[in-house]
């Protein structure tokens, strides 16, 4: 089995960059590298191993996530078909141990879904850190200080796209009722406050990702709609959506996750057909950078204001300005 890159994870102004491989010849199976002022000219300084818990083969870091500024990480942690692992580590100093870890994963039933396959948000704030994992149709968030629980709803997490707003207190998630399909693939927005939830419909078939946009009151989802990548920009003060198609997708992409991003440049997503991944602005549905020729073991990453677009392979590690 060769290595492989299994996530990438960029602060803003690529001024770090975290990236997740697996291999079995690596002790715990795997590292975790990050490089410190990667945009310095393109070479940044050598890559730091941070500390990682052992863990058994097969199970292997699925996704990444700096905090605003580079100045903590997230980690989820999948597992396979023989073991169903969904896990979610933090880092609040860079180079040291895990500050936490949390389970996540409890399979909603046999044969459902993917294993531990745990997508993340982080508050615009930084203090509140959420998952959404479709094996078990978990949607859980803890509070980044010191990993304690601040909600888990019932298993109504219908993909594993979520997205958290600027002060940690709102949740995103496609809705999905036990054996049910998501009515008009409608989204919810949990209040963490007082745990009111509100259902937004938005006609996609899949929900690949979202967004809240910085004010909040807007929010970006992205997904599928017969065999098209959709956007969908939800007014949450209830006007009405803007449905904006951006290109055909291949029948192994229709199902996919992404993590929109939402900055001063407007609501953003990498979208992979085949082996290109393309960069789109969501508000009106233009691509503004492709990249193409991705191998298998290569992952992206959105930065957080959606100006460059890093691709790691197990060769290099590549930022293209957007």
């Amino acid at each position: 089995m060769a290595q492989r890159v299994t996530a990438v994870a960029v602060s803003e102004g690529v001024e770090r960059v975290a990236v997740a491989t697996a291999a079995p010849w690596f002790p715990g199976f795997g590292e975790l590298l990050l490089w410190e002022n990667a945009s310095h000219g393109g070479q940044g300084s050598d890559p730091v191993r941070l500390g990682v818990s052992r863990r058994t083969p097969g199970v292997a870091i699925r996704d990444l996530l700096f905090s605003p500024g580079g100045t903590a990480l997230s980690a989820s942690f999948g597992g396979t078909e023989e073991q169903h692992v969904g896990q979610v580590a933090h880092w609040t100093r860079l180079g040291a141990r895990e500050r936490w870890r949390r389970s996540i994963s409890r399979p909603f039933y046999a044969g459902y879904g993917d294993f531990g396959g745990v997508r993340l948000a982080v508050s615009g704030d930084g203090a509140t850190v959420a998952g959404c994992d479709q094996s078990s149709r978990s949607v859980v968030a803890w509070r980044a200080a010191d990993g304690e629980q601040v909600a888990d709803p019932a298993g109504i997490g219908g993909s594993e796209a979520i997205a958290v707003d600027a002060d940690g207190s709102r949740l995103a998630f496609r809705l999905c009722r036990p054996y049910e399909r998501a009515p008009e693939g409608a989204i919810a927005v949990l209040d963490l406050r007082d745990g009111a939830l509100a259902t937004h419909p938005t006609g996609l078939d899949w929900c690949a990702g979202l967004a809240f946009s910085p004010e909040g009151r807007s929010l970006a989802v992205v997904g599928a709609a017969e065999s098209a990548a959709v956007a969908v920009l939800v007014d949450l003060d209830g006007g009405a959506p803007s449905t904006v198609a951006l290109a055909e997708l291949p029948g192994e992409a229709r199902r996919q996750v992404v993590r929109p991003v939402w900055g001063a440049a407007g609501p953003r997503a990498a979208v992979r057909a085949g082996r290109t991944v393309t960069v789109w602005d969501l508000a009106v549905g233009a691509p503004l950078l492709a990249v193409s020729d991705l191998g298998r073991s290569t992952a992206w990453a959105l930065s957080p204001e959606g100006r460059a677009l890093v691709v790691a392979s197990p060769e290099r590690v590549r930022a293209h300005a957007v």
